[in-house]
């Protein structure tokens, strides 16, 4: 998992041929305020997700994971608690959906919280385990974040 603010992030083209493009995806989306949807950026090998909505309480999240896609979430406005868990700690409780690309997982009390804000992003890769989207001290917000699916 990496965590870093936007301005930094050509130091991580190295880790994935993908990833300068989805990058650039990122600061384009934001640049030109697109609004929520899905946006193609190459075919099912890259794509992004613009969305918004209001934090969870903690009661309310799920950890989930992906095999196929690894996620970049940058929040665009906003702010939340992403925790997240490393695959050998964590116990699915649902079958994973292939079409979906989607398992959940029991809450682990072993996992870690992360503050995103404005600017910031996380990389999760699969083994990543992760419940985004989770309120600061239960105190819901609004938040607006790109999510770019890159492909394994």
């Amino acid at each position: 998992m990496v965590l870093d603010k936007l301005n930094n992030s050509n130091m991580y083209y190295v880790l994935n041929d993908k990833f300068e493009n989805a990058f650039e995806f990122i600061k384009k989306a934001t640049k030109e305020n697109l609004p929520v949807g899905k946006y193609e950026i190459d075919g099912d090998n890259l794509y992004g997700l613009v969305q918004e909505y209001t934090t969870k309480l903690e009661e309310e999240g799920k950890f989930e994971g992906h095999r196929k896609y690894i996620d970049i979430q940058y929040i665009i406005s906003g702010i939340e608690i992403i925790e997240t868990v490393n695959i050998s700690k964590a116990i699915a409780n649902t079958e994973y959906n292939e079409i979906k690309d989607i398992e959940f997982y029991e809450n682990n009390e072993k996992g870690c919280r992360h503050i995103l804000e404005a600017e910031e992003y996380a990389i999760l890769y699969p083994e990543d385990i992760h419940k985004p989207g989770m309120s600061i001290n239960n105190k819901q917000t609004n938040v607006k974040k790109i999510v770019v699916k890159v492909k394994i």
